[in-house]
């Protein structure tokens, strides 16, 4: 699909030399539109002679001009067939700008679809066709006549031969989110070029807004992986943060819990991991009695890991060494507790899909 975008000299001259031609018989055809009839300096009346005249001229001209409309089509249709930002531009990159320009006036114009721009950026690797067949199907959910759940988390659609498009609603609009063409080729390409993402260090504090903020943030999934919980953390202005996204429809899934017989209590050997673990499994009991009204959109599980982890729908995730549900992260003049952690942010997508499928598929 690279060599889609780049083009030869050869190829270019030869798409130049049609437009030169095009060109000179637009000319032609704009002169005799221009055609005016010649009026003398003294008024004369319009006479049945004079206007039958004027009338076989218009008539001849009429003729001639069809000629040059039919041999305009020709010229027409062959333009169509050109790729308008391979003769405009000069370099790749030029080339890239104009077509995503062009995709986007062609496809910002539905007034109950969004297109997220990773999604445009994987329609200017689709051919004519395809993209044709990929609006149709726009046009039919702009319509609201394809059939997909109106929530945020996202929906996949496929496209059949052509490509799956990934779709949430939200703000009372369809969003196509992200769009993965069936093609290999295709498909590789566009993740060699498209597949950038943040990746940073976050410290102390950091780590625990983060974590806050990833309650508002979460569309549809909220993931959390914490060894141990506590009612400090765990409090009434967290529960209530986590009603609010299940209030919103959005869904979220919690992984605590360490076995007595690990080697973590092998080292430590002292009953407070103990009595860490007994009070984590209370907490867990009175969130899913909080929280049984909304089904399957909770959900807590209780393994044998000291993983630390938070996944925010597909948009980032938080490898730490903070204890998320049992450790407030305080770092302030006034607190007892202020030991270092750290943690590694990412909006790796690949990896999002990974971690969830290893830890939260349940």
């Amino acid at each position: 699909m690279k060599e889609d975008l780049l083009y030869s000299e050869n190829k270019k001259d030869n798409r130049i030399s049609l437009l030169d031609i095009f060109t000179k018989n637009t000319i032609k055809f704009k002169n005799l539109i221009k055609y005016k009839f010649k009026k003398s300096k003294k008024a004369e009346k319009l006479t049945l002679e004079s206007a039958k005249k004027q009338f076989e001229e218009l008539k001849a001209k009429k003729e001639e001009l069809e000629k040059y409309e039919n041999e305009f089509l020709k010229y027409d249709d062959q333009l169509k067939e050109m790729d308008y930002c391979l003769i405009k531009s000069n370099d790749l990159n030029s080339v890239i700008s104009c077509k995503k320009e062009s995709l986007s006036r062609r496809f910002f114009k539905y007034e109950n679809v969004n297109i997220d721009g990773k999604a445009i950026n994987a329609l200017m690797f689709f051919g004519k066709e395809s993209i044709i067949q990929i609006e149709e199907t726009i046009g039919l959910l702009n319509k609201d006549e394809i059939s997909i759940e109106k929530t945020y988390k996202l929906s996949k659609f496929r496209i059949k031969n052509i490509c799956d498009l990934y779709i949430s609603y939200e703000e009372n609009k369809y969003v196509i989110k992200n769009i993965e063409p069936l093609d290999k080729e295709i498909y590789g390409t566009l993740n060699e070029i498209t597949n950038k993402y943040e990746e940073y260090h976050l410290q102390n504090k950091e780590i625990r807004d983060k974590f806050i903020k990833a309650f508002s943030d979460a569309k549809y999934e909220l993931n959390i992986a914490s060894p141990w919980m506590n009612n400090y953390v765990v409090n009434n202005n967290l529960i209530n943060m986590m009603e609010n996204l299940l209030s919103r429809g959005g869904s979220i899934k919690i992984i605590y819990g360490i076995e007595e017989n690990s080697s973590i209590y092998h080292i430590k050997k002292d009953s407070n991991n103990r009595s860490k673990n007994r009070n984590s499994d209370i907490i867990a009991e009175r969130l899913k009695d909080k929280f049984k009204y909304y089904g399957g959109n909770f959900k807590i599980k209780k393994v044998n890991s000291h993983n630390k982890l938070l996944i925010c729908d597909e948009q980032y995730y938080m490898e730490t060494s903070f204890n998320l549900l049992s450790f407030s992260g305080e770092y302030d003049e006034n607190s007892k507790d202020i030991r270092d952690e750290g943690a590694t942010y990412s909006t790796n997508i690949e990896v999002i899909k990974d971690l969830r499928n290893r830890y939260f598929d349940f």
